[in-house]
């Protein structure tokens, strides 16, 4: 369920001294001054810190003691490799204990500044059918992207999180895993905390002991997905399912029109209800099923 974690603590002297001693760390220098030098991946700089890795796990440690950990926790339990398998609560406690052992750090003390969750289902269509499908998120239109390590995903940016659909399986077989049966994703990433802060998760201990409290904001952003279903069915007129299957049509109405907005997306409820599979609702159904067995 979760995956990517950014963690921040100012670490005590001691605690520095024995992360030091635990792992590696790493600077760069500028080789004409000898000055250590840190820069992000534009070149320009930053403050400077130690750099270190574990497995895919990347450490930053500052002069003043600031800590950060950040990457895919899910990543690292599978050896830093792949996400595409499941990862339960059991899962997650398991393997923040190996990393707390390896970095000799109280991780539970750790302050949470960015989390991505989500869940890996079979779904009921082919992935890709699903995720050509979704057209809007709370009226705002799905935007194709590509990351190197996530592939070809659709996504929507709002202040506090990103919404996110992707085929975990064709990504992953393109590197030569097997992956077998249709895997689709679809996850929440904040990088503003206020929401979660909200279910009372702030620190790491917060996440192992509540991380069932993320299930509700997870179904209820797929609720929120305006899936045009694939499976409606030839009574309804091929004009009116051109027009609900185009994203241009959905969002110059979302802007022109709020009312309007939601006048036709009730139409379109209607419609899947009475003509189609109802694929959006056996997709939540699955997500559910899933959710409750990975927590």
């Amino acid at each position: 369920m979760i995956d990517f974690i950014k963690l921040n603590k100012r670490l005590s002297e001691a605690e520095v001294r024995s992360l030091k001693e635990s792992i590696d760390f790493y600077s760069t220098f500028n080789t004409a001054t000898g000055e250590e030098v840190s820069l992000s991946p534009n070149g320009k700089r930053m403050l400077s810190h130690l750099l270190a890795w574990d497995r895919n796990m990347k450490i930053k440690l500052y002069s003043c003691g600031w800590c950060e950990v950040s990457g895919s926790i899910h990543k690292y339990f599978n050896d830093g490799k792949h996400n595409f398998n499941q990862f339960s609560k059991k899962d997650l406690i398991n393997t923040l204990r190996l990393m707390e052992d390896k970095l000799d750090l109280d991780l539970m003390e750790f302050k949470i500044s960015g989390l991505e969750f989500g869940v890996n289902i079979q779904p009921p269509i082919s992935s890709e059918d699903i995720i050509d499908y979704s057209l809007m998120y709370k009226g705002r239109p799905f935007e194709s992207k590509y990351h190197n390590d996530e592939g070809n995903y659709k996504q929507v940016e709002l202040c506090q999180y990103k919404v996110k659909l992707y085929d975990k399986r064709l990504h992953y077989e393109a590197q030569g895993y097997e992956v077998g049966n249709e895997t689709l994703r679809f996850e929440l990433k904040y990088n503003v905390m206020k929401s979660i802060n909200c279910l009372g998760i702030y620190y790491l201990r917060d996440l192992t002991e509540r991380i069932d409290c993320l299930k509700e904001p997870l179904i209820n952003a797929w609720d929120n997905v305006l899936l045009f279903d694939p499976t409606i069915n030839k009574n309804v007129k091929e004009e009116k399912k051109l027009k609900y299957n185009n994203v241009k049509f959905w969002n110059d109405i979302a802007k022109k029109n709020k009312r309007s907005y939601r006048y036709h997306l009730k139409k379109l409820k209607e419609i899947t209800d009475n003509y189609s599979c109802g694929i959006q609702a056996q997709t939540k159904d699955i997500m559910m099923v899933r959710l409750d067995a990975l927590v």
